[in-house]
């Protein structure tokens, strides 16, 4: 697991990177948190779960999820928000309390902003919020893979390139139960396509047609592909820290540029019950960011069958919740408290008294 605190200064990032490996076994690196959660302004979870967004453990080498599951618990539980930095200090419209004077002459005036926790998938992102102590829900995030996958489906159907494909939106309670919708037209600024959502001149110049190439497609066959390419478990070392540093950027854009007014984007967050979906639950949707706090974009909010689809994600995201928290509370139950009586059983065995 890897942990990373980054500290912003104005317009300078100042970074102390804080690397802790399971194999050190040094529960006094968990003290930092309460440092952490006052001195940083981003805060990274990078777990060694198999899949971060599915509830799905590696069955064949358990010990790499004990270990990922038992430091992420730990960690979270050390997590405190104290009452000074209660999100009321920070003003809503830009994100970030006034400017704090500088003790020092030549010392630039520090600005602080909303923190950010960002988790490498919804498992994280859950155990996180679930199990911190008053953590507010709108500082925790996790990227998203289906986004890409979305468009790399679309790029390699219609044979064009990715960046000409419109604004994908994303609805997820994993990697496994989501919806897709994509801005029509599909192919930007294909403005001599009105009601269809793609030409259908170019759709014969691909040898398709609008039974191959339709919404009915897009709700089936297409989410089917997507979920195929996602089923694939694209969580190697390079996608993972592509995905960080794009979501980051997202993320801090609106903070520090005053000409980037708003960022559209899919992430993961703990849903504040916007378009129907359960409140305080983790799920990837699409936002927008704008001056260190997000919305839910409300593009499609009038969709039938997105309203539907919600409901189906809702069912998924608590079955989850529920699951992950139950089997959090079963570790804890097993390695930690019945640990700690089987020590003092066995300290009592060789006790000469």
């Amino acid at each position: 697991m890897l942990i990373t605190q980054f500290k912003y200064l104005e317009n300078k990032i100042f970074f102390s990177i804080y690397f802790v490996f399971f194999a050190l076994k040094r529960i006094w690196c968990i003290e930092w948190a309460s440092l952490l959660t006052s001195e940083g302004d981003i805060f990274c979870f990078m777990t060694d779960f198999t899949n971060p967004n599915c509830l799905k453990f590696n069955k064949e080498d358990p010990k790499i999820e004990f270990k990922a599951l038992n430091f992420m618990i730990t960690l979270a539980k050390s997590f405190t928000w104290s009452d000074d930095k209660n999100l009321s200090e920070l003003d809503e419209k830009d994100g970030y309390i006034e400017k704090k004077k500088s003790k020092y002459r030549n010392t630039p005036v520090i600005t602080e902003r909303k923190p950010v926790f960002f988790a490498d998938g919804l498992l994280a992102m859950d155990i996180l919020k679930s199990l911190s102590d008053n953590i507010p829900n709108d500082l925790i995030f996790c990227p998203s893979p289906i986004t890409a996958i979305a468009k790399t489906v679309l790029e390699d159907y219609l044979s064009v390139q990715c960046d000409v494909i419109n604004d994908v939106l994303v609805w997820a309670a994993n990697d496994e139960v989501f919806h897709v919708e994509v801005e029509k037209p599909l192919i930007i600024n294909d403005f001599h396509c009105k009601s269809d959502m793609i030409r259908k001149d170019f759709l014969e110049s691909l040898n398709l047609d609008s039974t191959q190439f339709s919404a009915a497609w897009m709700k089936k066959e297409f989410i089917e592909k997507v979920a195929s390419s996602a089923s694939k478990n694209p969580y190697g070392c390079i996608y993972r820290a592509a995905e960080f540093s794009k979501t980051l950027r997202d993320i801090w854009l609106t903070r520090i540029q005053d000409d980037v007014t708003k960022v559209y984007t899919n992430m993961g967050v703990i849903s504040d019950g916007s378009l129907g979906t359960i409140k305080g639950y983790p799920y990837i949707l699409p936002i927008v960011m704008s001056k260190g706090s997000w919305s839910i974009d409300r593009r499609f909010e009038d969709d039938t069958y997105l309203k539907m689809e919600i409901k189906r994600l809702n069912k998924m995201a608590k079955d989850q919740h529920v699951e992950l928290i139950s089997h959090c509370k079963n570790f804890l139950r097993e390695n930690v408290i019945y640990q700690a009586f089987r020590d003092e059983d066995d300290s009592g065995s060789t006790s000469k008294y």
